[in-house]
């Protein structure tokens, strides 16, 4: 199953505040909702990180082990990764591609997060349906704790 999925985020901060975010691993991390944990796993040259992450979808806990690569950035406003993987079990895997990229607005910067993702195993069985909500639910809560880093009174 392919999903699909683009979000516009309004940040009330400048695209080179954004972006330094963007680029502190462990700071970005933790505002994903269910990442658990991530490492650096560089190979070949490639900005490469290990990632850990658990959600509950529909009856399924799943826990994903990924391989995110960076495959392109430009500073200050294109991010785009590579992502792969799957559980313990090799009962689901994913596979696919993601952007974010960063224009200035208004009040801010406008973030644009862009993601094509494939779905292979028992969570593909789900649907296309419960798994875009729980999605959808999720980059949710990514905008409530992003924006919450560029809320007055924070450093």
């Amino acid at each position: 199953m392919m999903l699909n999925l683009t979000e516009e985020l309004p940040l009330n901060a400048s695209r080179d505040d954004v972006w330094v975010l963007l680029r502190d691993t462990s700071r970005f991390a933790g505002l994903l909702p269910g990442v658990e944990s991530v490492t650096p796993s560089a190979q070949d040259g490639t900005e490469a990180y290990a990632a850990r992450v658990s959600d509950k979808i529909g009856p399924f806990k799943i826990t994903l082990n990924l391989e995110v690569r960076v495959t392109e950035a430009s500073e200050p406003s294109l991010l785009k990764a590579s992502v792969r993987g799957g559980d313990s079990y090799g009962l689901n895997r994913v596979t696919g591609a993601m952007q974010l990229s960063l224009s200035p607005a208004p009040h801010g910067t406008q973030m644009r997060f862009e993601a094509s993702v494939e779905v292979l195993g028992k969570l593909a069985a789900l649907g296309a349906v419960p798994i875009r909500r729980r999605a959808t639910q999720l980059f949710s809560e990514f905008a409530r704790n992003i924006q919450g880093q560029f809320a007055a009174g924070r450093p």
